[in-house]
């Protein structure tokens, strides 16, 4: 076999190469050629037959190929396994060795050889080639459309092993080669590279502090409209009023009816007008619940004014900071403290407005529940005063 080191080429060259190289996925390295008259794939020198190899077992190798093939014949029909090794290139541009297995089935007949590597990625492969004075010769077909010719010679298992540890003994030299040259350009090229970033990224965080005070200003700035008609129990206390007109109302009914006395059943009348004066007061216990939700309405869009002020303020020194910092001075600041002090105002204005709109309606609210109370009581006792 060749000596991989004397026919080495550039990492991405070969990575190139390699991936294209697959007995198994109809490509090889050693397939450029589609010459009928080739007797193996350029770069490739056959192993030197092992005369202690048991019967059917083969290798062929490659500067970035091994592959070793083991069958059983049975009456020349054939059954057995491949293991295919390859250099491969990972995620980050490295080469490595990699190993694949499948299995085939096949024919012998004077000294023809027809394999058929079926179910392997899915699809079948159909190899012919010629078994003779113990060489074993593929036709392997390849990507291009052409047939490439692949010798095999007896081999042990071992054989195979020490084909692909010398491949990724060439694999690990290249890697390193090609890490080394790699830090010393990055070491070239570093203090350019790390000031041009660092200033990027300085300019970057002045942007994205502008665009994050512009978001809490529109967020403030929007919401405060809204806050301030939110901030309102003008409906709730429509209901109240409502409701406490019609207890009153029904109160009197039960006073007028009560002076009839109890004859003609009247008492049964007047207990009647006193369920109809609790269920004014369960009335107005509902218009507290409607006050309860408004309430928690308020308290929301509260707690989102508080949050967008502080945000702000935050970002604002987020949005100095990083101006302090960049030394080319652009971008610049987009706003000034003024403009900050001015949303900080609105802002501070909305919550104080909203403080007195519920301090006011939590004292209307009691004055509502007290009478209401009050007066449910009174038109409870009514009945029994009469002596019914």
């Amino acid at each position: 076999m060749d000596d991989p080191k004397r026919e080495r080429k550039p990492l991405r060259m070969i990575s190139m190469c390699i991936i294209a190289c697959s007995l198994l996925l109809l490509a090889s390295c050693g397939s450029a050629t589609n010459t009928s008259n080739s007797t193996s794939p350029p770069g490739h020198s056959t192993p030197t037959a092992n005369p202690n190899a048991p019967p059917g077992n083969f290798l062929y190798t490659s500067n970035a190929e091994a592959m070793f093939l083991a069958w059983v014949n049975n009456n020349n029909a054939l059954s057995g396994q491949t293991q295919d090794a390859q250099y491969k290139t990972d995620s980050s541009g490295f080469l490595t060795v990699t190993s694949t297995h499948g299995s085939f089935t096949g024919t012998l007949s004077n000294d023809q050889v027809n394999l058929n590597f079926g179910g392997f990625l899915g699809y079948m492969v159909n190899v012919t080639g010629t078994y003779s004075n113990n060489t074993l010769t593929l036709n392997i077909p390849t990507k291009d459309g052409g047939v490439g010719t692949f010798v095999f010679v007896p081999a042990t298992a071992d054989d195979f092993n020490n084909a692909v540890s010398v491949m990724q003994t060439t694999a690990n030299n290249d890697n390193a080669t090609a890490t080394t040259l790699t830090a010393e350009s990055a070491s070239t090229a570093t203090a350019a590279v790390a000031t041009s970033y660092a200033a990027q990224q300085q300019q970057r965080a002045v942007a994205n502090a502008n665009q994050a005070v512009a978001n809490d200003l529109s967020s403030l700035q929007g919401s405060i409209p809204d806050f301030n008609q939110a901030a309102t129990f003008d409906s709730v206390f429509s209901d109240y009023a409502k409701g406490w007109q019609q207890m009153q109302d029904d109160y009197q009914t039960e006073v007028n009816d009560a002076k009839n006395g109890c004859a003609n059943g009247n008492g049964v009348t007047v207990g009647g007008d006193t369920i109809t004066v609790g269920g004014d007061l369960i009335t107005i216990g509902g218009d507290d619940i409607t006050f309860n939700g408004q309430m928690s309405t308020i308290n929301s869009a509260y707690s989102n004014i508080q949050g967008y002020m502080t945000n702000l303020k935050n970002d604002w020194q987020a949005l100095q900071t990083a101006v302090a910092n960049s030394p080319s001075g652009t971008p610049g600041s987009n706003y000034q403290q003024s403009d900050i002090d001015s949303a900080i105002a609105n802002g501070n204005n909305a919550l104080s407005n909203a403080d007195a709109v519920v301090k006011k309606a939590k004292s209307e609210r009691a004055t509502y529940d007290n009478e209401a109370n009050d007066l449910n009581n009174k038109a409870q006792a009514l009945p029994g005063q009469m002596g019914c």
